[in-house]
């Protein structure tokens, strides 16, 4: 009978595989909380950048209006009733709009909503802040925020009155904070959003946000400009909640898959409506457009067939037929010159039938007092309500000038190019913000732009500066390549280009030999120092060598008589034998380690000897001991079971490692590190035998490990800046690898390689069964 299956074992089973399923499940759930929290973000952004440009646009058009009526008034074109009219109909179709005033140059309100050339208000503080910056700006400005009488925070926008180039007065416009967020803020984005303005301190000045809800955790905001003056637009997404509920596997994924096509079905049937409402919305937003008689570009309405059905003033200002007379002509139109009928005709014949170039037709008129004018002409549709056609919309605007002004700035743009290209000087010409290139020459291209000297912009131009000054006529800059570093001394200047717009001219010059040149110099200088330093430094070195050999020798020949002197048979205390004995050794090492300083001082080679380096590492940790007791460090000694012997002098070897650890230690000391720890791992791979020293410490910066090895450059207070030079020195005389590192702990590990001994590489690498 076959074997039965233990009851428990199938528990424990299912369990796992249950315990699996749910780990698994939670951690989709996890994936998709975090995917829709993400989401989450990145829609609050879009929205809030697209809300403040909605904002910045909606600002824009008021300050249009605001210096359209500043010149109308600063050229007598418009009076008090006229500017109040005008105000009204602002404030009516702008509810965050609380006023707009045309103010004297003392501040004293001249015409508004309510009054005209009346006795008003003297402005003063923060209601003066814009007018007063826009005096002194001569061009449209914001004010700070302030309260207002009714205790809500408001802030101005002012735009200057010039007469003959002097101030004197403005039109100013009172927003509503909260006005402004309740009137711009669209449904769908108050809807998920608590919507604010804040001041730097972090206090709401205005807020929209729906009293049903809870603001939650998700929260953006951006640097509300305009008006500026430190406000932050800031959007908190309400609180909402993200819940699966997974009774049964088989239920729920039938019931998300129901739910998903209920979805899918109730979202199309939204797109439907939607789609059907943008499409009226469009037709309805097309008819008024094509009604607007405010444009300054001429507009005519045509049939179907062809014929003039409205015309607004500005094309009978352009052409000089008035509206009666234009009406109801049938081509030939009357502003139609005779000896371009053809041109003209097949003109109105691709617009009925739907022809547009992309950008438009270049077509002659003649005024009424046969003056020949040039105008390009768009068509669009004229479409109704129930999406038949009527006819056509034309807008054109007068483009003789134009025409003139551009061949005269071609033929001025050719001598500018042949002058510019035939010089050996690098020649661009750069936009106001630095970025977009608009002329290069080719020797420019040549020596800037080897890569692309085709392209249209040059962001490794540095940035230009800020503001009125010139700040940057002479500047060197390097350019790195693949065939090394070329330094270009570029001379700049403001001048204006050909478009009318404020450009930069700069000049390049190769002044890479130059550069390299005084590098040299410096470098010579500072090797020449560094050299007399190091001479100094020798000398000093070899006279203590000498200095400290004799006394050495004497506490050796002391300790060693003293030894040979006692009888073996005297009772001493414990220990005292040993420490005469220790003595003897520690005053010979003494002695070792001054020859090897003064012969290392000396550039004589080193006192090579096969020796094992596991010894050399275990003496150099016997020595680090009590420096590593005294300050609570840990020593960690990690040893790989590989076995090696090396050419080296032991005593350069032990003071190199015990160089390293006497600086992990102070370093860690002078950081306060919690749980300090010294690692040492050394062993053989790959011909080389390596050390590392790592610690937890606080590690090396930027600046100090780019100057770990200059001569005399220490962070110690007491330090002479030559340690690590003489490690990396004596490593170096043994044939071997000086190097730092990160430590995985988060400080920093230096590591030397030195190689084995040629022997023993032989011995590895020799097939079984050689002979030597």
């Amino acid at each position: 009978m076959p074997k039965s299956r233990s009851p428990r074992f199938l528990l424990l089973t299912t369990v796992g595989s249950l315990l699996a399923l749910i780990t698994a499940l939670s951690g989709i759930v996890y994936l998709v909380y975090r995917d829709w929290m993400e989401g989450q973000r990145d829609s609050l952004i879009q929205e809030v950048l697209w809300l403040d440009q909605s904002l910045r646009l909606h600002l824009e058009t008021h300050r249009e209006w605001a210096e359209n009526a500043a010149n109308d008034v600063s050229g007598l074109r418009i009076n008090g009733y006229q500017f109040q009219q005008s105000a009204r109909l602002l404030l009516r179709e702008n509810p965050e709009l609380l006023e707009a005033e045309r103010v004297d140059a003392r501040g004293r309100i001249l015409w508004d909503t309510r009054r005209v050339n009346l006795p008003g208000d003297v402005l003063s503080g923060a209601a003066h802040d814009a007018l007063w910056r826009a005096s002194k700006l001569m061009r449209a400005a914001y004010g700070e925020a302030y309260r207002g009488r009714d205790g809500k925070y408001r802030f101005d926008m002012a735009v200057p009155i010039i007469v003959e180039g002097e101030y004197v007065g403005g039109i100013r416009l009172v927003y509503q904070m909260e006005g402004l967020l309740y009137n711009q803020v669209p449904w769908w984005i108050a809807s998920k959003y608590l919507i604010s303005i804040q001041d730097l301190g972090g206090k709401v000045l205005a807020s929209r946000f729906d009293e049903a809800e809870q603001p939650g955790t998700l929260q953006y905001q951006i640097s509300f400009d305009p008006p500026g003056h430190g406000l932050t637009l800031r959007a908190v997404e309400y609180r909402s909640a993200m819940g699966l509920t997974l009774p049964v596997l088989v239920v729920a994924v039938v019931t998300l898959v129901l739910a998903l096509l209920y979805s899918v079905w109730r979202i199309r049937r939204h797109i439907r409506e939607r789609s059907a409402a943008e499409r009226a919305l469009e037709l309805e937003m097309s008819l008024r457009q094509a009604m607007e008689d405010s444009m300054k570009s001429g507009l005519m309405a045509l049939s179907a067939s062809g014929e003039i059905v409205r015309v607004n003033r500005a094309f009978c200002a352009m052409s000089g037929f008035s509206e009666n007379e234009l009406v109801g002509q049938s081509p030939p139109h009357s502003f139609w010159p005779t000896n371009e009928y053809p041109l003209l005709h097949d003109t109105i014949a691709a617009v009925l039938r739907g022809f547009q170039p992309e950008h438009g037709f270049e077509v002659p008129f003649v005024t009424k007092n046969g003056e020949a004018f040039e105008v390009r002409l768009f068509a669009t549709p004229l479409v109704e309500r129930d999406g038949s056609q009527r006819g056509w919309i034309c807008s054109m605007y007068d483009i003789t000038e134009l025409k003139k002004k551009r061949l005269a700035l071609n033929a001025s743009h050719q001598r500018f190019l042949t002058v510019l290209n035939g010089l050996d000087a690098g020649v661009c010409v750069t936009d106001k913000g630095g970025s977009q290139l608009l002329y290069a020459n080719p020797t420019f291209s040549h020596l800037w732009m080897k890569d692309e000297p085709d392209a249209d912009c040059c962001l490794l131009l540095p940035r230009l500066p800020d503001g009125d000054e010139e700040g940057a006529e002479n500047q060197h800059l390097e350019f790195t390549s693949d065939g090394g570093s070329n330094w270009f001394q570029i001379h700049r200047r403001r001048i204006e280009w050909v478009d009318g717009q404020e450009a930069w001219l700069s000049i390049l010059t190769d002044v890479t030999e130059l550069r390299q040149r005084e590098a040299r110099e410096r470098a010579q200088e500072e090797r020449f120092q560094n050299t007399s330093r190091l001479i100094a430094m020798g000398e000093m070195a070899s006279s203590l060598a000498h200095e400290l050999n004799q006394p050495l020798s004497a506490i050796n020949t002391y300790s060693s008589g003293l030894q040979r002197r006692l009888p073996p048979d005297l009772e001493l205390p414990k220990g005292v034998r040993e420490a005469i004995q220790a003595i003897s050794e520690q005053a010979r090492r003494a002695g070792q380690i001054v020859n090897s300083i003064r012969a290392f001082v000396k550039k004589h080679a080193p006192q090579l000897e096969l020796a094992d380096p596991a010894k050399v590492v275990g003496r150099a940790i016997g020595l680090a001991e009590p420096m590593v007791v005294k300050h609570g460090v840990t020593l960690l000694l990690q040893p790989s079971e590989s076995v090696c012997r090396l050419e080296m002098d032991p005593v350069l070897i032990e003071q190199v490692l015990l160089n390293l650890i006497k600086n992990a230690v102070e370093a860690m000391r002078d950081a306060e590190t919690r749980r300090p720890q010294v690692t040492v791992r050394y062993g053989a791979d790959a011909g080389y035998w390596r050390v590392e020293v790592a610690d937890n410490g606080p590690g090396l910066s930027d600046s100090i490990r780019s100057n770990l090895f200059t001569p005399f450059y220490s962070s110690k207070p007491d330090g002479l800046g030559i340690g690590l030079n003489i490690c990396r020195s004596i490593v170096e005389f043994h044939r071997g690898q000086f190097g730092v590192e990160r430590s995985a702990d988060g400080g920093c590990a230096f590591w030397f390689t030195l190689p084995v001994a040629a022997l023993e590489r032989e011995q590895k690498t020799a097939p079984a069964g050689a002979v030597r």
